[in-house]
């Protein structure tokens, strides 16, 4: 049984949901609430699946309201449902909402978010790292990422271009920028998928209010040695987008499929940059065992939490509200096989992509090349076997060309 809480002060809509959402959707225990006090004894009593909640209340408001339930039930996925349209206060939702949606609100749109918050429960099982996730407001950045952001935001005559260069050299950066632009706050009919347009589309005054004023883009406050590996992260990430897209383009994947393979690469990791910064011990010695046993990363994760970084990510960016084939990239970026295809797409692009990026670095490295891992079955059944030697040069000539801007 599924427990899905609305809270709005108005009773026309509480009344106007009660009767569709109980023929609609019978087997879900749904209750309502009139206002945050109410909300929050019921949460304390049911431990709801979703709550939903109207923005200006009287008292405590929406914002206020996911704050709480935020902290006191993390693995409850959280969705503003408002028609209140003042920017501050808005804003103020980014963090404690996992999603916006505007009102009026078709049934279909409504029903569709519940449903996938709660088909994401199946994506990651462990209730701890459920709620670990769930209760993240915003991912952190590095210093220097940060820094940088701030630097330019402060410069009036900043350009979209150097915005875009800042933002997709970092994780955290891609994945709340794309967040915020796909709120319905902006009334967005198409899922923004570019950072170039994401930035075009929310403007730069709401840029600086997001990493200035609300402080959404925070930095990393952890280690030295920590923050240098998410920065590493970070690196290998943008090169992996930028060899997928190069493969994408090859091999004529259609445009919409080519534009999205930057933002996948660097959100392919959004589960790593979570693990490191809130379990970073733990990291730590899952990094010692790839080295020393030199097996596959998300192996050991799996072995040490019970999850690997492509569900912890694909989790995460679900709740958010991510188009489901970006969610289903992540989730399956290292086993594409387990998901029905015939034919080359963004996975199969992005699961080539990590390999021949790690075979390229340790061969330069090394000076010999590794046997690969991937999975020439795989790719023998999608007719594109043969395309390997033509991707791996593409994969060393990225390789080359990060090097250079690196001495």
């Amino acid at each position: 049984m599924s427990f899905i809480l609305f809270v709005d002060d108005d009773k026309n809509i509480l009344d106007g949901l009660r009767r569709r959402l109980r023929s609609a959707r019978p087997d879900w225990e749904v209750r309502f609430a009139n206002d945050a006090e109410s909300a929050l004894a019921q949460a304390e009593e049911t431990e709801p699946d979703v709550v939903i909640s109207d923005m200006c209340m009287p008292g405590m408001d929406g914002a206020a309201l996911l704050t709480t339930i935020q902290q006191k039930h993390p693995h409850t996925a959280r969705i503003i449902l408002s028609g209140f349209a003042e920017e501050e206060a808005i804003l103020r939702t980014i963090g404690p909402a996992h999603q916006y949606l505007a009102k009026p609100c078709d049934d279909v749109l409504l029903i569709e978010t519940i449903e996938n918050a709660l088909d994401l429960r199946d994506l990651l099982t462990n209730p701890d790292l459920r709620a670990l996730v769930g209760g993240i407001g915003a991912l952190a950045s590095p210093p220097t990422t940060y820094a940088n952001l701030v630097k330019a935001l402060e410069n009036p005559l900043v350009n979209t271009e150097e915005l875009t260069s800042i933002i997709t050299s970092d994780i955290a950066l891609t994945a709340e920028i794309l967040k915020l632009t796909n709120s319905a706050y902006f009334a967005i009919r198409q899922k923004i998928t570019s950072v170039s347009q994401a930035i075009r589309m929310v403007g730069i005054d709401t840029l600086k209010a997001l990493a200035l004023f609300v402080g959404l883009f925070h930095s990393f406050d952890g280690t030295k040695a920590d923050a240098t590996r998410m920065m590493q992260l970070c690196q290998r990430s943008q090169q992996l987008g930028v060899v997928a897209t190069l493969i994408a383009e090859q091999e004529k994947l259609p445009k919409e499929v080519i534009n999205v393979m930057p933002a996948i690469g660097m959100l392919s990791h959004t589960g790593s940059l979570i693990l490191y910064a809130y379990r970073a011990k733990e990291m730590a010695e899952v990094i010692k065992r790839v080295e020393r046993e030199h097996i596959p990363i998300y192996i050991a994760e799996r072995d040490q939490f019970g999850a690997a970084h492509p569900e912890i990510g694909a989790y995460l960016l679900g709740l958010w509200g991510f188009p489901s084939a970006i969610v289903q990239t992540v989730a399956y970026h290292h086993h594409p096989q387990d998901t029905p295809h015939s034919q080359m797409n963004a996975l199969t692009a992005i699961y080539v992509a990590q390999h021949l990026a790690r075979e390229v670095a340790i061969e330069h490295r090394t000076g010999t090349a590794p046997e690969s891992q991937i999975d020439l079955e795989y790719l023998e059944q999608l007719g594109k076997t043969e395309r390997l030697p033509v991707w791996l040069e593409t994969a060393r000539l990225v390789e080359e060309k990060y090097r250079e801007m690196d001495q």
